[in-house]
């Protein structure tokens, strides 16, 4: 990482620390509410800046590959019950279409871009690092979905949150990890490891200190 791209990750750490105290504030709790699609936009956005303006295009269409089947798959998901088991989602995620918050499939681009670099930094082999990257999704979502029920993020129709629901991110995320590898795509930025670490820690930290709500 070189020198601009630690400071990013520096700034993108300390806005993620401001909100993480906003969360614990029962006054301010509501302004993080509201601000919360807003933020994972422009902080993805910030985070994706350096893939953006690298030369392999391929890494875009890949991810607007991504982008449009994981939506599909959220779409029907909601719909059905079948892929992830049932759920609904709520309002804090902003803008819906087809039931699915839009930065839904934005983040599980963002989500699966930086498992897959932290796990290409660890493994060489491309089975390895998909399956590595599949395990580092569904960790995510373990740590996300305590917070996510209890802001309203969404919603599980059933006593607990089911299994299905953790092998359906794992299958995702390992289909499009081997297609990303296999094509032998790959990006110089380290900003996506980062963003993706800062996330994490945001809702593991939520997790052991639970949110105002």
């Amino acid at each position: 990482m070189n020198r601009r791209e630690l400071i990013v990750a520096v700034c993108l750490s300390l806005f993620f620390l401001v909100g993480f105290v906003g969360h614990s504030i029962e006054i301010t709790l509501p302004w993080m509410l509201r601000l919360t699609p807003y933020t994972l936009v422009v902080c993805g956005l910030i985070a994706l800046l350096p893939v953006l303006l690298e030369s392999d295009k391929r890494v875009l269409l890949w991810g607007l590959i991504l982008f449009v089947s994981t939506f599909f798959l959220e779409a029907l998901g909601t719909a059905t019950g079948k892929i992830f088991g049932p759920y609904t989602y709520g309002g804090t995620l902003g803008l819906k279409v087809l039931d699915v918050p839009l930065v839904i499939a934005f983040n599980w681009f963002l989500v699966i871009l930086g498992s897959l670099s932290l796990a290409q930094l660890i493994f060489r082999r491309k089975l390895l690092a998909a399956i590595q990257t599949a395990a580092l999704a569904v960790g995510f979502d373990f740590l996300l979905e305590p917070t996510a029920i209890r802001l309203d993020y969404w919603t599980w129709h059933t006593p607990g949150i089911p299994l299905q629901n953790y092998a359906a991110w794992f299958l995702i995320a390992l289909a499009a990890a081997l297609c990303y590898v296999y094509f032998k795509l790959s990006v110089k930025t380290r900003l996506p490891v980062a963003y993706f670490l800062i996330q994490l820690g945001f809702f593991a930290a939520l997790r052991i200190f639970p949110p105002a709500v």
